[in-house]
Order: C-alpha cells, then structure tokens, then sequence
C-alpha cells in the first residue's frame, strides 16, 4: 500500500471499487471532506471520522495511516451491499428477523 493517509486510502477505495460519494453515503462525512483527504494537500482527518471510514472500508485506522498489504484484508465487498448491510444494521431485531424470511423465501 502507499505510504501516506491519502494513498492508502485512495488504494482501498480501489480495492473496493467504491467511489467518494459512496463512501460519504456509508459514513455519514461530507464527500468535500473525503475528498480533501485525498487531494495534494490533505489533511488527517479526526479520530472519529478515521473510525468511521476505516470500519466502512473493514480495515482500521492504524491500516490506513500506515499501510497493510491488502492480503490481510477481506474480500471485496460491493457497495451496494455495504449500504444494504449499514441499512440492515439500523433495524430492530424483528425487523431484521422479517427481512432474513423474506431473503430465505426469495432464495428458494
């Protein structure tokens, strides 16, 4: 991986196929903001907005500021599916429990 923040994770935006805006949907930060981590000039962003990017790219913050070979980091996991899952998460349990009978039911 890169040596820096913003090569790092511009390398695991690349490695997940996911765009900017996708993940500021997925975290709740500003695409401007993401985007200023990326730039020529970037900048570290706060704790928790590296908490919150690094969990929605399944790595950690110590990963994306020193870099990890992307061996050690799971599958590829397609944006549509990380949004469906943080949406998923948000339901109550009967909620999900429904959703999962309907998955089950549609598989069939």
């Amino acid at each position: 991986m890169g040596t820096s923040f913003k090569e790092n994770l511009r390398e695991m935006l690349n490695y997940h196929d996911m765009t900017v805006k996708e993940l500021s949907y997925i975290t709740g930060i500003s695409k401007r903001s993401i985007e200023n981590y990326l730039n020529a000039r970037s900048s570290m962003p706060p704790a928790d907005y590296a908490c919150k990017i690094a969990a929605a790219l399944h790595t950690t913050v110590e990963d994306l500021v020193n870099g990890t070979p992307l061996k050690k980091f799971p599958p590829k996991c397609d944006a549509t599916v990380l949004r469906f899952m943080e949406h998923f998460k948000q339901l109550d349990s009967a909620d999900q429990n429904a959703l999962m009978h309907l998955v089950h039911s549609l598989q069939k």
